[in-house]
């Protein structure tokens, strides 16, 4: 199982980000990934900026953004940015692409909110007739091209990997379909991942569903003392719902029911956290359930300190990541 993670992001923070992928590479980690949203400070408008630094001081590690909105991203500018990124970084970039939550970023970026589905879709579909060899053409219901030639070129062949996020039946199909794997969300529990990974995988009878990757996104609470680890978690947990509350997210009941009681109970099935030897387990589960082959860790919120997330990187990499 490969082992990735989300590093500190947004603001300043760059220099610590480095710090973090370079000492994440040391210690085996296989890939590091970033988010991306318009203004909000804990987060980049712009994750390729970002990973090309990145890439320019590493050597192996492997990029990924977690996730690109393409509804709000014209796909053919996404296209060059996507293979310019893996030219630099020398074909180690894979492409995470999301519909996109917040209805205010994307109208004030000029999209419409509610046919960011579509528009997902339509989009998906250029950025494949973008990679196909030669001069391209497409004519879609919010995106058309006609003899384009993109440029420059990918190191990866055909592309860069596209792993597609989304929870609903129609996100599901598009991964399947349209992309090259299915990314769930951190925020859907073990028995959703259950269904949803069914419904992913019987999409693909009708798409190519040979050597394709099976990826995995957990928030990550570790420390050598197991009670000091569920404490991490239950201060995480309640930043979280601060934070998407202020952003007007919905906020599951769930997790203000599990400040209230047992957040083992609640954690158990959505969270990668405790000592190292039961990270290293909670791991094992999914890629025994799942045959999840590529676990990314976010061990950066918008709260944590950026010495914490080196604990956690000098943690998994010594004590989770030689156990898997």
């Amino acid at each position: 199982m490969k082992i990735g993670f989300r590093c500190t992001e947004g603001g300043q923070r760059f220099d610590e980000a480095l710090t973090e992928v370079r000492r994440a590479e040391e210690f085996g980690f296989d890939s590091a990934w970033v988010a991306e949203h318009h203004g909000w400070d804990a987060k980049w408008p712009n994750s390729y900026i970002a990973l090309a630094g990145f890439a320019a001081a590493t050597d192996e590690i492997e990029f990924g953004t977690g996730v690109t909105i393409l509804p709000q991203t014209n796909p053919v500018s996404l296209a060059g940015a996507a293979n310019l990124v893996d030219v630099v970084s020398d074909g180690r970039f894979i492409l995470g692409v999301g519909t996109g939550w917040r209805r205010d970023e994307m109208e004030n970026l000029g999209y419409d909110f509610e046919s960011r589905g579509p528009r997902m879709t339509d989009h998906l579909c250029a950025l494949n007739e973008l990679w196909e060899p030669g001069p391209s053409s497409y004519d879609g219901r919010f995106v058309s091209f006609e003899e384009f030639d993109l440029a420059p070129e990918s190191i990866r062949d055909p592309r860069p990997p596209i792993w597609v996020g989304g929870g609903s039946t129609p996100a599901l199909k598009r991964a399947a379909c349209l992309g090259d794997a299915w990314l769930p969300s951190w925020r859907e529990p073990f028995d959703a991942l259950e269904e949803k990974y069914a419904t992913y995988e019987s999409f693909l009878d009708d798409a190519d569903g040979s050597n394709r990757s099976v990826p995995l996104l957990r928030i990550a609470c570790i420390d050598e003392d197991g009670d000091v680890a569920r404490e991490k978690l239950r201060t995480l947990l309640t930043e979280l719902v601060e934070s998407y509350r202020a952003k007007g997210s919905t906020v599951p009941e769930a997790w203000v029911s599990a400040l209230e009681g047992d957040i083992d109970e609640f954690a158990q099935d959505l969270f990668v956290y405790g000592t190292p030897s039961e990270c290293a387990a909670q791991l094992e589960r999914y890629r025994e359930a799942f045959g999840v082959d590529h676990a990314v860790l976010r061990l950066a919120t918008p709260t944590t300190d950026h010495e914490d997330v080196m604990e956690a990187v000098d943690l998994f990499g010594r004590r989770v990541i030689p156990d898997l």
